[in-house]
């Protein structure tokens, strides 16, 4: 299903010119141009749009655009690699890429740096694959396996989704869509003491009173757990006051009909924590996510 009549390339551009002001940061339509032609008319416009930025400092933030569920045909990897745009340099992550689109059910996803171009790669799974198959394939860092009891003992035994961060040469593992109530803000304390990462605020525990979801960043030159997210998804108008970047970042422009939500999420570490914030610029109701789950209830 493509994205609605009414938008067009330049309505996109204007709007993410918006989001970079809102973000404070800068904007290059070439670079969003190049991904668009490279993933084509007939496939970007399906997927579900979406616009994240951190509260990181601002010469540290960016503004991303997220190619989200685009179909297993749109062949994502290999179409940014044939126009220059993803580079594969013998690293594992291309390799685990490789591995899992051609033995599981895919739909790819791309995370796009508005001024610096492709950040991740996404593959998604329509049908959850168990963290042990997963952690079976070649070329998987040896800290996720290292961290299996953990993997399954917060978050089930199943995952929805991996991402590559070619920026940062580390992958994300997230956990299937987690029911509400189904992690606890007395889950998260424990999880964050487990990992002898900082402690969540009383502020926080009140805003991921229900996360849809965990993920972990592991990397292949580090035996630990680097980070640790939980999201929660809120209609936009309740987009939880934590940050001014993120509250500005909520009130910006959206495409076609609703609902159009966002996604708070907190990211906590061993020295640090930060916010960032994912906001539907095209509504996800459309789309069915892994294991067939309905998008995250907003709050």
């Amino acid at each position: 299903m493509g994205m609605p009549l009414d938008v067009t390339r330049e309505q996109l551009h204007a709007d993410l010119r918006e989001y970079a002001r809102l973000a404070e940061v800068g904007y290059d339509p070439a670079v969003v141009n190049a991904v668009l032609d490279a993933l084509g008319d007939e496939f970007w416009p399906q997927s579900w749009l979406a616009v994240r930025t951190t509260t990181h400092a601002v010469d540290e933030r960016e503004l991303s655009i997220r190619f989200v569920n685009l179909p297993a045909a749109a062949n994502a990897p290999d179409r940014l690699r044939a126009e220059g745009l993803l580079e594969f340099t013998g690293h594992p992550m291309e390799k685990v890429l490789a591995a899992i689109s051609a033995t599981e059910p895919v739909q790819w996803g791309v995370d796009v740096g508005v001024t610096s171009g492709v950040q991740k790669i996404w593959a998604s799974f329509p049908e959850l694959i168990p963290v042990d198959r997963l952690l079976a394939v070649d070329g998987v860092p040896e800290s996720a396996r290292a961290h299996t009891g953990h993997l399954k003992r917060w978050g089930g035994d199943q995952l929805a989704l991996i991402a590559m961060d070619f920026a940062s040469r580390t992958m994300n593992l997230y956990a299937s869509i987690q029911a509400p109530g189904q992690i606890t803000p007395e889950n998260i304390v424990a999880i964050l003491a487990e990992l002898g990462f900082v402690p969540p605020s009383e502020e926080e525990l009140t805003v991921l009173a229900s996360p849809f979801t965990i993920y972990r960043t592991f990397s292949w030159t580090s035996p630990n757990i680097l980070r640790i997210c939980f999201p929660a998804r809120y209609f936009r108008d309740q987009f939880p006051d934590l940050d001014p970047t993120l509250s500005r970042f909520a009130t910006g422009p959206v495409a076609g009909p609703g609902p159009h939500a966002a996604a708070f999420y907190a990211a906590y570490g061993p020295s640090g924590k930060y916010y960032k914030i994912q906001a539907d610029y095209t509504s996800p109701m459309r789309f069915v996510l892994p294991g067939g789950a309905e998008v995250p209830q907003q709050r």
